[in-house]
């Protein structure tokens, strides 16, 4: 989500807790692209909970509470809603920071390699820089990693396609300019030998050895609304038993989908209740940029919960903005909430 969607969906939860506060949406507010949504969600939620006495936006306030929007109901009670405003699907669990593995311990070693750290002994920069460097046709004063990147993807053209694709389409057109192809080429070269290069660090870390406790935490969090970096190490402290009695008291995802305006709605606590006892690991799948938090039930069959993806937010591959990427796996997906 970048950061105009994120600002949309910020302005929407905002409204959302006004209107459950009996505060009559403005003409603006009733002008915002996302108002059929969130009328939609006021109604799912007053009939979820007719006793709200009181709703106030969280946002993205992380650390001393979870989701969006905290509802006071008239027995005293606090509830915690996520929000997440789909076109289909559930989304993305979360996206956290690069080096998030490693910064909350979830692999031991005297030295543990983050893969911020592990790029830099692999001289990521230099080598982008000279696959760059071998396009000689850029404007003046573009010479910065992004800048020329940017230009490579524009000259390639996306077409509402990713930009490996499109430099995929262009390089497999006879008819293509020859400074398209150039640009696809090194594209597809930055591409490739990113990829290549996160293998490497996922192979280094099936070397280390793994902290279930740490990473159970890691996944109880991230299941509880923990979905940020910021977030994460806000609630660190929290035992497993405090998010699970958090959890109890009152949490709850709302899905809400933009083209049929239908609801769908989560409830993750009796799915932790169930990890609580469970030893969690992380597995890996061969040329996979991505690893799965698992567990394995009584026959020994792994159960994949969440898959995190190594992943760059802008520009593509290897460019701009690396982080984590997590989605749901096989035990979220059978779930019946």
């Amino acid at each position: 989500m970048g950061k105009h969607e994120r600002e949309v969906v910020y302005e929407a939860e905002k409204i959302l807790s006004d209107m459950l506060n009996d505060i009559e949406a403005s003409k603006e507010q009733r002008r915002h692209p996302l108002f059929d949504c969130v009328q939609t969600l006021k109604e799912a939620i007053r009939a979820d909970f007719p006793n709200v006495e009181a709703s106030h936006h969280v946002g993205n306030i992380y650390g001393t509470s979870l989701g969006n929007i905290k509802l006071h109901l008239t027995d005293r009670r606090e509830v915690f809603l996520e929000l997440k405003f789909l076109k289909g699907g559930v989304g993305t669990r979360a996206n956290i920071g690069q080096d998030s593995l490693t910064k909350f311990g979830l692999f031991e070693d005297d030295e543990v390699l983050s893969w911020s750290r592990f790029r830099e002994k692999e001289n990521h920069e230099k080598w982008v820089r000279e696959a760059l460097a071998e396009f000689d046709r850029y404007p003046q004063d573009c010479e910065g990693i992004v800048e020329r990147a940017s230009h490579l993807k524009g000259i390639v053209g996306r077409d509402g396609d990713s930009v490996e694709n499109a430099a995929e389409q262009v390089l497999k057109n006879p008819t293509s300019p020859k400074d398209r192809v150039l640009a696809a080429k090194i594209i597809k070269k930055i591409v490739e030998n990113d990829r290549a290069e996160k293998l490497r660090y996922i192979q280094y870390l099936r070397t280390l050895k793994q902290n279930p406790g740490n990473i159970k935490k890691f996944l109880f969090l991230i299941l509880s609304g923990a979905h940020t970096h910021k977030a994460l190490k806000g609630l660190w402290s929290l035992s497993l038993e405090d998010i699970l009695d958090r959890l109890k008291r009152g949490y709850k995802v709302y899905y809400i989908y933009k083209d049929s305006l239908t609801v769908a709605r989560e409830d993750i606590t009796s799915k932790l209740a169930d990890l609580i006892d469970k030893s969690l690991f992380i597995a890996f799948k061969e040329d996979q940029t991505n690893v799965l938090i698992s567990f394995r039930d009584d026959d020994g069959t792994e159960k994949p919960i969440l898959r995190v993806v190594f992943h760059w937010k802008n520009v593509f591959q290897g460019i701009k903005t690396p982080c984590l990427n997590v989605f749901d796996e096989a035990y979220l997906k059978s779930a019946d909430y």
